[in-house]
This record gives C-alpha cells, sequence and structure tokens, in this order.
C-alpha cells in the first residue's frame, strides 16, 4: 500500500521488470482509486543483450483528482500477445486478473454475426408487419445470455455478483473491443439481474490514453450535417438548439471536412454534434461531406498534438456504426479512439446501424437528461436507453457506446450562473 500525503510526494515504489524478448517494450502504470480509474503513464524501454542499464529521464502524468465515485467499478480488459485476454474487476475488491482465451480465436467474425443480425432486428422493426416486439426482445436476451455466458471468465461472474449489492456503475477499460458489453445479459442459475447490464446500470467505456474528466463544459455547440444525410438530422438539430437554449454560443452548422477539421484543430469548446450517415467498411469509417470524405486518420494531427485536452469537449456522433474500429498498425482506429486521445472529454457513437428516428428520440432524451436535469453522463445515458428500450422491437436502445466518466456533469453558463 502506498499513502500519498495531502500537497506532498508519497515515497518511491521500485519494480524490478524483466522481458522475454529484445527489443522495445511499453511499460503502463495506471492508478486507481477503489473501482474509479485515476490516470495512466506510458514510457517505452528499449532491451537489447549485454547493454548496460541506464537511467533515463523523469516521467510524470497528472492526476486531476483522488476523488472516487462510490460504486464505480472498473472491469479492465487487455490482450496480451500471445492473443488471450485478461480482465480484471477493480471495485473496493481489487481481484487477481483473469486469463482467457475465446474458443473462436478472434472475437471479430462472431461480432460481426451478431452486429449484422441486430441491424437486420433494427430494419424490421420499422416495416409494416416486421418482427413481434416480444420476440424480438426474448431474441436479444438469448444473444445477451450467451455473450455473457462465453465471452466472460466464471471467476469475473462471480466476482461480479459478489459486489453487486453495493454497484452504481460499470467502466469498462481496454483498447480492444472484445465484446458489445452493452448487449450483455447477466445471468448465472439463480442469479439475475435486472434485465441487459446497460438497461440495469450505467455502462459507459473507457480507451487507455482517455482524460478523466468529471466535467463536460457547453460553452458553444456545432453542428454536422452534410448533404445527403438522413431526413430527421436537420429536426434534430433544431430539438437540440431549442435544447441547449440562448445561453450556449450557437457555432453553426457544418458542411464542409476542411471546416470540421479547423475546428478541431484550433481547439474546439463545448459540443460538436453529428447528424449523418457514417459509412462503415473492413476499410474504416468516414463521412461524406461537402468537399470530400472525412475519416478518422484526419483527426491523427489533432490526436497527437493534444488539441482538445484544454477544453475537454462532448463529441456525440450520432451516425451508424459510429463507434466501430478497425486495426491500423499497432492500436486500433475509429472516431471513438481518435477523438478520446485528442483530449475530448466524452465521445458518444453507435456500435451497429441505426434507424434515424430511434437515433432522434435516443439523442433528444440523453440531452434532456444531461443538460436540462442536470444528470451524470451514466445515469442520462441509461434513461435514454430505458426511453427507447420499447420502441417497436427496434435494438437501437443498445447500439449506443458512451465513453467518458460515468460521473461527469455538464455545465452550461446558464447552469455556471446558478452555481455561482
Amino acid at each position: 500500500m502506498l499513502t500519498v500525503p495531502p500537497g506532498q510526494d508519497s515515497q518511491w515504489l521500485q519494480f524490478g521488470l524483466r522481458t522475454m524478448t529484445p527489443g522495445l517494450h511499453t511499460v503502463t502504470v495506471r492508478a486507481f482509486h477503489r473501482g474509479t480509474f485515476l490516470g495512466e503513464l506510458r514510457a517505452q524501454v528499449s532491451v537489447q543483450p549485454g547493454t548496460p542499464a541506464r537511467d533515463g529521464l523523469p516521467r510524470t502524468a497528472p492526476l486531476t483528482s483522488l476523488a472516487f465515485d462510490p460504486g464505480e467499478v472498473t472491469l479492465q480488459v487487455l490482450k496480451g500477445a500471445d492473443g488471450a485476454y485478461s480482465f480484471q474487476l477493480l471495485s473496493e475488491t481489487t481481484y487477481a486478473p483473469e486469463s482467457f482465451r475465446l474458443l473462436a480465436g478472434d472475437s471479430q467474425g462472431a461480432r460481426e454475426r451478431i452486429y449484422d443480425e441486430l441491424r437486420r432486428t433494427a430494419a424490421a422493426a420499422g416495416q409494416p408487419g416486421g418482427a413481434d416486439q416480444g420476440a424480438a426482445r426474448r431474441r436479444l436476451v438469448n444473444l445477451g445470455v450467451q455473450l455473457w455466458a462465453t465471452a466472460v471468465p466464471d471467476a469475473v461472474r462471480r466476482q461480479f455478483w459478489e459486489e453487486i449489492g453495493h454497484v452504481t456503475s460499470l467502466t469498462v477499460l481496454g483498447e480492444h473491443d472484445v465484446v458489445p458489453w452493452e448487449l450483455l445479459y447477466p445471468l448465472d442459475g439463480h442469479q439475475e439481474g435486472d434485465g441487459f447490464l446497460a438497461e440495469w446500470l450505467p455502462v459507459v467505456r473507457r480507451v487507455f490514453g482517455q482524460d478523466r474528466v468529471r466535467e463536460l463544459s457547453l460553452s458553444s455547440a456545432a453542428f454536422v450535417v452534410p448533404p445527403g444525410s438522413p431526413p430527421e438530422a436537420e429536426r434534430e438539430v433544431l430539438a437540440l438548439r431549442a435544447r441547449l437554449g440562448a445561453s450556449v454560443t450557437d457555432g453553426g452548422t457544418l458542411t464542409r471536412r476542411a471546416a470540421v477539421s479547423d475546428l478541431i484543430d484550433e481547439g474546439l469548446h463545448g459540443l460538436l454534434h453529428f447528424a449523418c450517415h457514417n459509412s462503415f467498411t473492413s476499410a474504416g469509417s468516414h463521412v461524406t461531406m461537402a468537399d470530400g470524405p472525412f475519416d478518422p486518420i484526419d483527426l491523427a494531427y489533432a490526436t497527437h498534438s493534444g488539441a482538445l485536452r484544454a477544453t475537454h469537449p462532448l463529441v456525440f456522433f450520432n451516425a451508424c456504426r459510429s463507434a466501430g474500429e478497425i486495426d491500423w498498425f499497432s492500436t486500433s482506429l475509429g472516431w471513438a479512439p481518435q477523438f478520446l486521445r485528442a483530449g475530448a472529454g466524452a465521445f458518444v457513437g453507435t456500435l451497429w446501424p441505426v434507424r434515424s428516428d430511434s437515433a432522434l428520440l435516443f439523442a433528444d432524451t440523453f440531452y434532456e437528461r444531461l443538460v436540462t436535469a442536470g444528470q451524470s453522463l451514466g445515469q442520462a445515458s441509461l434513461d435514454a436507453r430505458r426511453a427507447l428500450r420499447d420502441h417497436g422491437g427496434d435494438p437501437t436502445w443498445l447500439a449506443y457506446a458512451v465513453y467518458g466518466s460515468p460521473a461527469a456533469r455538464a455545465a452550461t453558463p446558464e447552469r455556471s450562473v446558478a452555481r455561482t
């Protein structure tokens, strides 16, 4: 145990590390307070046989707050070089990591089959004579139960049931999209939760390298609606402008890639809301703007310069498959990790294609809870899911992936004045 006195440095902790192979290796140190992630530090170490050890330059990482959120539990998921996954549940009890190898090897094929079925279910729900709502719910439940039983290690499931009496939110921390976590339906014999994990608890995600942000400043809002966007997009933006009110500066509607890139690279303030189509293939995502395609690589400058770390905006990508990722050399490339590593305070996107009317309802409820009612990011997303779950058998309410601190709250100029 390490004691950190107020306003002072703690004692040193010294670790001895051994590598099995020479070359360049990354060492990561993460700090948690009970189940709440506080921050991380990464350093690269070069190891060669017969080379004498030498001291490197000191490396530091700021911890903006040591406060923890009571009841938050973090599930840390790491992928090893051998393809096995390590699952570790962190709460008031720090459980040992559990090594787990998927029977099917790479999870991508199974995940894509699930997403394809959910896409077809969403499309059928909007058609006359579509799938029966009860039958659609039963199918979703069976998918969720099967995922829980086969994609989460037995030991982690037991730990979850031991902790559940005081859990208020679940954060999944990891680089690799192993499981559609929002679709999990906890069931082990006589132990059954109150439905899907994401309709029972606030479920949020976190990627490595993402800042811990507890206040989302919504001093301004800009909207991305390129030509050819869904018919409901303009209605969505009108509703959102009314929801935010006159105290939030209107940054206008953006239709060109250059305008969006300039806004991001210069340090976006407040909210950036996308209401558009997003094309997702094995080659990656892109949004067709008036002056050409806009894709996650266009965020590389912002990501590596930390363009958004001073402002920590909220990015809501209300488009099809906007939380999807592809492999890109040594990392994953997608809208969520790119925006978050650039410094975004929170990101909301979708895991599979969604219906436009459902997307509109989710967004409106989410902003009403977050901005008008002053609820936390986790609770606002939970309420938005619940508002949508009985929408004619449409599984869109499970499609949204929310990245950020579950306890983060929005601060508009109007609310800041009221607090003052």
